[in-house]
């Protein structure tokens, strides 16, 4: 939870006070009230970040690689998306790894087309995702070697009072149905680093219908309270497949933009 800060007046004393010292002791009292708000909050901070220098690395956690993800589902697990449920599974470890990532898979009941429309619509995410409050691109252009890239600028409001910018660099792999995406390393963002992947597969058994695999990585910067953790870690991956499901199956019609991305199905 976020700390309130509360100022109690002391009593006043026989002591007599001068006019200097009363500014001193008030100015002095103002700059320790904005450093703890700074460390409490990180909005607090934000409108004098300069985000065009470049971020303080350029990326610690491993990237995605395009295309499907190693993982197997059991009966249960195709029950449970029939059922229109989201799946939680981990990855098989690579050649050095220590451990496969978290994974969430959802059916939905709506072509390729309109997942794709949805996932690629970044500049309308505030409103379809919950949390974020300004979603938008500032480069989208198509790559000589058939991928597309697109940066993003996005501020998500985690908790009242917590709220993180950055800035993310897709790179879009119509050949392999995916999409993945890092930090834009040019920029400064309030996250430490992130590494994520959608990718796009057509239902095994039903036609006309799509099964999403999402994972996305985030390493947060400093000493973040707990709530916000949990925010941004598993819980996170059901709800960002669940907005996608939703929104493909009302507009089934929808088609990705392939003009601009090159995707075609």
């Amino acid at each position: 939870q976020p700390t309130h800060l509360i100022l109690v007046c002391p009593p006043h004393s026989r002591t007599t006070r001068t006019p200097t010292m009363l500014s001193r002791k008030i100015i002095v009292s103002i700059l320790s009230l904005v450093a703890a708000i700074a460390v409490i909050d990180p909005c607090a901070v934000d409108a004098k970040k300069n985000r065009d220098v470049p971020h303080p690395h350029s990326g610690v956690l491993k990237p995605y690689q395009p295309g499907a993800f190693d993982l197997k589902l059991d009966s249960s697990d195709e029950k449970c998306l029939e059922a229109g449920k989201p799946v939680m599974k981990q990855s098989t470890p690579k050649d050095g790894e220590v451990g496969g990532g978290a994974i969430c898979v959802q059916d939905v009941d709506a072509p390729r087309e309109a997942v794709w429309s949805q996932i690629l619509d970044y500049d309308k995410y505030k409103g379809k995702v919950a949390k974020v409050n300004e979603a938008k691109n500032y480069v989208v252009r198509k790559n000589s070697d058939g991928t597309s890239t697109v940066k993003t600028k996005m501020v998500l409001g985690v908790l009242p009072g917590y709220s993180y910018t950055a800035f993310y660099d897709h790179t879009l792999h119509p050949k392999q149905n995916s999409v993945v995406w890092t930090l834009d390393y040019e920029k400064t963002s309030d996250f430490d680093d992130v590494a994520g992947h959608w990718h796009v597969e057509e239902h095994p058994t039903k036609p006309g219908c799509t099964r999403l695999f999402y994972a996305c990585d985030i390493k947060l910067a400093g000493a973040v309270p707990k709530p916000i953790v949990n925010i941004l870690s598993k819980s996170a991956l059901k709800t960002a497949t669940s907005w996608v499901k939703k929104n493909s199956e009302q507009t089934p019609e929808m088609t990705a933009p392939s003009t601009t991305f090159g995707f075609g199905f």
